[in-house]
């Protein structure tokens, strides 16, 4: 979060299809709608136009977009909740800053800031508080992109940025500073689709349905409590799908073998796990990267419009 001079607010949001993500905090991206039933606690619960929500509690399921329902909005409610009350603040007028996949951004842009716009005051109740905000402009920018937007000036090589996410992974080749457009692209290979596959074989090998939160923990490397066999069955399939992706990035002529790499975000840290260490791959394992770069680039924005 950024605040200006003029006592606005400028909050990064990245609003993954696993995680919600701020410049500073992280959360579940599920919305599960409890109509006029008021929840028995107040942890994760959130009313909004006399209706109540539990949010940031599980994954949502993946949509082919963001802009259908009111659950987008009501994440962002949530990240606008938890970045103010770090600082005390409750009512606030905020510049929004999100972000698309690079392939879509260009296509989806101009919806996602209408969406937004349909309804710049949000009044509403999280975890018990009551919030009063304005949106008073929103920004979008491409994902991965702005992952590595504050240090693009000193990236005077070529370079691969790859950016795992949830649902689709972002390649961006830059050159000299700046991305070539027509050299960069968006896979349908991502994290949540490697996870079901995992999901799959390990219902086949050992007729048991192991939750999502329990693979993730073996893939991060975050310590789990699954017998042995399943967690080298878990490791097993996370590093064939890393070696897939490698393999598609070559066929389509990208030579992983001397181009400069970096894999940036939550998806770095996979990578990082279970390849082999090289000296052209570099890792940002920043997962909330990309909201840092929402801000940042939202904050150059401005300076150029009060410049002109």
């Amino acid at each position: 979060m950024i605040k200006l001079d003029n006592g606005k607010y400028i909050i990064g949001f990245d609003n993954g299809y696993q995680f919600g993500k701020t410049a500073n905090f992280m959360f579940d991206n599920g919305v599960f709608p409890l109509g006029k039933v008021e929840p028995s606690i107040k942890e994760h619960s959130l009313k909004f136009e006399r209706k109540f929500y539990k949010v940031a509690e599980g994954r949502a399921a993946i949509t082919e977009d963001k802009v259908s329902d009111e659950n987008a909005r009501l994440l962002t409610m949530v990240a606008i909740a938890q970045e103010l009350t770090a600082i005390g603040v409750t009512k606030a007028e905020v510049i929004l800053a999100v972000g698309l996949p690079f392939s879509d951004y260009g296509r989806e842009k101009k919806g996602l800031i209408q969406y937004y716009e349909q309804k710049p005051v949000l009044k509403y109740e999280y975890e018990g508080m009551k919030y009063d905000i304005t949106i008073s402009k929103v920004f979008v920018f491409p994902q991965c992109y702005s992952a590595i937007a504050q240090r693009l000036s000193n990236m005077k090589k070529d370079y691969l940025v790859v950016d795992i996410g949830s649902k689709t992974t972002d390649v961006i080749y830059i050159r000299n500073g700046l991305p070539v457009e027509s050299k960069s692209i968006t896979i349908e290979r991502a994290m949540v689709k490697w996870i079901r596959q995992i999901q799959g074989s390990l219902q086949i090998q050992y007729g048991k349905n192991i939750p999502e939160n329990e693979i993730l923990k073996v893939i991060l490397k975050q310590g789990s409590s699954l017998p042995k066999s399943f967690i080298n069955h878990i490791r097993a399939g996370i590093a064939e799908q890393i070696e897939a992706l490698i393999l598609e990035l070559e066929e389509r002529e990208f030579d992983l073998t001397y181009t400069n790499v970096i894999y940036v975000g939550g998806g770095a840290v996979t990578v990082k796990n279970f390849t082999e260490a090289k000296e052209n791959i570099a890792y940002d394992c920043d997962i909330l990267a990309n909201a840092k770069g929402y801000e940042f680039l939202a904050e150059q924005m401005l300076r150029k419009q009060r410049v002109a």
